[in-house]
Order: structure tokens, then sequence, then C-alpha cells
């Protein structure tokens, strides 16, 4: 019973910080996932890895074993090496004062902890749920081995009182409670993650909502009497008889005027009928071909040009008329962003994993971290005119897609666009090929 005390302690050393930190950080209301929080998951981390040796669960005479590894696992694949790094270099200095046979094996082991995950920490997020599974079962198998290998080591020269062949049930034991937890713990986090998203996109979504009600009921109202306007300007402009060139001039603005109102209300119409879509299988391959054709006389008259690598053969499930305004809306934003002297936007589209992802990048002047955590938001616009409801009808696009869209930038550095859209079989066989 004692021993079964042990381990229900250690697993909710190792579980409370993930639902400790959700509590904290993750479950703030915000419309877009808050950003990790290093100082939070460092001191969360090297708590849970403080208690798991403070409390050991004993399996092998002479040796206090715990679960002290995981937090360190869990710091580098969710926070970074260096993150990583200092959570083991916590629990060692914790090790050393505490004393015990088990500290030479932390010296080995610990630092290794660190490295091997590291090779997979880069794509970490990426990876699916089940991937993420195999790869911990993975990593509690490097952590027994190397269990195995620093007890070879250190018996023969007397810093441990027991060897491999006394121990094997024991090593065992390791590999499979070690593996449950630590898959559990992926798991767990993998959890509040979809969770805080879902809160973010709620947050949004309500938003939408609001702006979507307000176009639907003010958009067509507004927009006949505007057409009326304009064609009695035109009119008036074709018959008058006073050749007053200011009166030319007034109403060319007038008329410029009546454009951008045109375009005001057509966002908000677009916003509006976001919940309308007619999916079919398409090349959009061919559509970005398409858009990139249509797009290349305003690139030209911006002095800008395209540089593509469109992979050939990209099929998605889609509406083709909202895809295309995706598309539209992120080169047109791409040109605009750029100088007239030297402004170039980058096109790629290719298939990766089960998605295929296009990603525009221009060498604009780029934008700060709190104007690109704002992206997408209703009326939020770095143009001098416009609505802001371009990029919000976008997002609103894509994700009824089931893709995402994520932006990259820094100020002087330009911006990157990547889209993501679920592949279908037609990709994934051409990959395979």
């Amino acid at each position: 019973m004692e021993s079964v005390k042990d381990l229900i302690l250690q697993v909710t050393f190792i579980l409370f910080p993930i639902y400790l930190y959700q509590a904290i950080w993750l479950n703030r209301p915000a419309a877009s996932i808050p950003k990790p929080n290093f100082f939070l998951i460092y001191s969360l981390c090297s708590l849970s890895a403080v208690l798991c040796m403070t409390f050991p669960i004993y399996v092998i005479d002479g040796l206090s074993y715990g679960l002290h590894y995981i937090p360190i696992l869990c710091a580098v694949l969710y926070g970074g090496p260096v993150l990583g790094a200092a959570v083991a270099a916590t629990s060692l200095i914790y090790g050393f004062y505490a004393g015990g046979d088990v500290i030479w094996l932390s010296f080995v082991i610990s630092p290794l902890m660190v490295i091997l995950p590291t090779l997979a920490a880069s794509r970490w997020n990426d990876y699916r749920l089940s991937a993420k599974l195999i790869l911990g079962v993975l990593l509690s198998a490097s952590e027994t081995l190397l269990t195995a290998a620093a007890c070879a080591i250190f018996y023969p020269l007397g810093l441990i009182r027991f060897s491999v062949q006394q121990s094997g049930f024991e090593l065992i034991y390791n590999f499979i409670l070690f593996s449950i937890v630590l898959m559990t713990a992926i798991y767990c986090i993998n959890s509040t993650k979809e969770n805080a998203y879902l809160r973010a996109r709620l947050i949004k979504t309500e938003k939408l909502s609001i702006v979507s009600e307000l176009a639907a009921s003010v958009a067509h109202e507004v927009r006949n009497p505007l057409t009326v306007v304009r064609g009695f300007i035109q009119l008036i402009g074709m018959d008058r008889k006073n050749d007053d060139p200011k009166n030319s001039e007034y109403i060319t603005l007038v008329l410029s005027e009546l454009d951008r109102a045109q375009e005001i209300i057509t966002d908000y119409l677009n916003l509006a009928k976001q919940q309308y879509f007619e999916k079919n299988e398409l090349c959009l391959s061919d559509l970005l071909e398409e858009v990139i054709k249509i797009m290349t006389s305003y690139a030209n008259f911006k002095n800008v040009h395209f540089k593509n690598n469109i992979a050939p053969g990209l099929y998605v499930s889609g509406d083709a008329s909202r895809l295309k305004q995706v598309f539209l809306n992120l080169l047109k934003n791409a040109v605009e962003a750029v100088s007239e002297t030297d402004g170039e936007v980058k096109i790629t589209a290719y298939a990766s994993h089960e998605f295929t992802r296009i990603k525009i990048k221009d060498n604009g002047v780029g934008m700060t971290a709190e104007q690109l955590a704002r992206i997408g938001e209703p009326y939020f616009t770095l143009k001098e005119r416009g609505t802001g409801l371009g990029l919000t009808v976008t997002f609103s696009i894509v994700e009824q897609h089931g893709g995402t869209l994520r932006y990259q930038s820094q100020p002087g550095t330009g911006t990157s666009a990547t889209v993501s859209l679920p592949s279908i079989s037609k990709n994934l066989s051409a990959g395979a090929e």
C-alpha cells in the first residue's frame, strides 16, 4: 500500500502543474492563444521534478527511484532545450544537496534527457497526438536503456549497490510506468492546449457574429441608395453644360469616395455570408496560378514582382470562389506592404504530411509583436484606408475549410502568411510516388 501511495503522489506531482498552468495562464479570456510563459513553465516543471525526487518510489533496493525526468522532457518539448536544461540543472542541484546513490545516475541521464528530445522539439507542435504518444514511448525506452547503461558503468566502480543483472525486473517495471505516465502527461498537455484554442476561437467567433449581424441588417439598406446616387452623379457629369474643371474634379472625388463606400459594404456583406459554402474537389495548384495571373497586373502597377514555386497536383476539398478570395486578399496585402522600388513577393505551395501549405512571403516593413497578435480582428488594419474586415473574412474562410492561417513577422524583415488546408487522397498518393 505504501508503494501505491507513493505512485499516486508521483503522478499527482506530474499532472497537477499541467492544470495549474492552464488555470493561471491559458484560461485567460483572449481572442488568441496566449504565448508560452517560459518562466511559469520553468517554475512548475522544476517544482514537479523536485517533489518527485523528494517523495520517490522505491522500486530497486538501495536506490530511490522517481519520475523526475518527465518534467525535464516536458520542459524541452514544450518550452525548448534551454528551458529543459534549466529544469535539469535545478533537479541536479537539488539532487546533489539531497545526496544518495541516485545523484550519480542523474548526472549521466539528466543531460541526455535534454539532448534526446531536442531532436523532436523543433517540430513537436506539428505532430499529431498519436505521433507524440509514440515518441513518448521511444523516450521512455531511451530513459530505461540509459538507466541500465549507467548501472552497468557505476556498479563496478562501487558508486551504486546493485547491478543490471540484479535489477532486470525493476527496469522493465520502470519502462512500463514511465511510458504510461509520460503518455498521460502528453495527452493532458495536448488537451489543455486544444481547450485554449477552442476558447480563443469561440471568443473570436462571438465577435465575428456581432459584426455579421450588423452587416446583414445594414449593408443591403445602405448599398441601394449609394448605387442610385452614383448613377445620378455620373449622369450629371455627362450632361453638364458648364465645363468648369473644378466641377469635373469634384465629381471624380465624389465617385471615388462612393466606390470606397461600396468596397466597405462589400467587406461587410462578405463577412455576413460566410456560412454559405459549396465544397468540391479542386486543384489548388491551378487556382493559385489563376490568382497570380489576376494579381500580376496590379503587382506590375506597384512595381512588385512575384516569385512562384507551386507544386503541381495539389488537391483540396473546398469552395473555389471563397479560396480564390482568400489568396487574392493575401496577395493584395503582400503587394501593398512592400516598397515600390525593390518589392518582392514569394508564393510557395507544397504538400506536407496531411496538409497542403501555401506560403506567401513579402520583403516589406514587417509588423511588431503587438500588431501581429491583433491580425484578423474586426476593424484592425494597418492601412490608411481600410476596414480591417478583409483579413477577418480570410481567417473565417480558412477555418471553415478546416485549415489554419498563421502569420510570422518582425519589423524590417517582412511578413510571411502560411495557409494550411487538409489534403485529399490525390495529394497523398502523389507524394508517395
